[in-house]
């Protein structure tokens, strides 16, 4: 039989958190915290089926759900609220939920288009630049999987490391700077924030920076457009 957590409120939240929550929730134990891999961001369809799964069961016994997700390429669309409703943050991914708040997203993109944002989940996942062309070398030859990469990348004029103060920023940043410097891109380090990741955890879940999915209905990508 499995055990049904004594934490009323249950966080389904991507793996690039997991360091950050850790340090958040250090001693707790009244919050329970699912983790998904941060590797489904590669396939983002088969992020609502995961989600599903997991938000049907932590029903069972939570009397709050909330999902630490952007929409992330539309991944989060078609995951239907149970009884419980949904409490999702009015992000389009990661990026504003590490800055602090959409305020100051929304202000670091209107002062600097074309960012290009890493941080030490991004970067420990090797889903940076980088990271990504090694898995483009496993099936193109090494001249066209560069290729490739820098096409992706060629409309960016900078890249940004979100500095979370983690133990390993030091070696975070090199990396973040050879993304830059083989990409021929801008670099600058700017001050990361736990702000909205620690409502995210512990509240309040406010409608500015939350939406709150009612019982029965699913999430869409029109909210999201809707709010931006």
């Amino acid at each position: 039989m499995t055990k049904i957590p004594s934490a009323k409120r249950a966080v389904i939240a991507c793996g690039i958190f997991e360091v950050e929550f850790g340090r958040l929730l250090k001693g707790r134990d009244d919050i329970h915290v699912n983790y998904l891999e941060q590797g489904l961001h590669v396939k983002p369809e088969k992020i609502a089926p995961r989600l599903q799964e997991i938000v049907d069961d932590v029903a069972k016994w939570a009397d709050e759900i909330i999902l630490a997700y952007g929409l992330c390429s539309n991944g989060v669309a078609g995951v239907l609220a149970p009884a419980q409703g949904l409490i999702v943050p009015k992000a389009h991914d990661c990026i504003p939920l590490f800055i602090g708040s959409l305020e100051k997203y929304k202000e670091s993109s209107t002062a600097h288009p074309g960012t290009y944002y890493l941080n030490s989940g991004w970067i420990n996942g090797e889903l940076d630049p980088l990271g990504t062309l090694e898995r483009y070398k496993e099936r193109l030859d090494p001249e066209m999987a560069e290729w490739g990469i820098k096409e992706e990348m060629k409309h960016y004029t900078r890249i940004a490391y979100i500095d979370g103060n983690s133990t390993e920023s030091v070696a975070e940043i090199e990396r973040a700077k050879r993304n830059a410097n083989f990409l021929k891109k801008d670099f600058q380090i700017i001050e990361g924030s736990g702000a909205y990741l620690n409502k995210l955890l512990f509240g309040p879940y406010d409608r500015e920076e939350f939406f709150h999915i009612p019982p029965g209905e699913t999430i869409t990508q029109d909210i999201y457009l809707k709010s931006s």
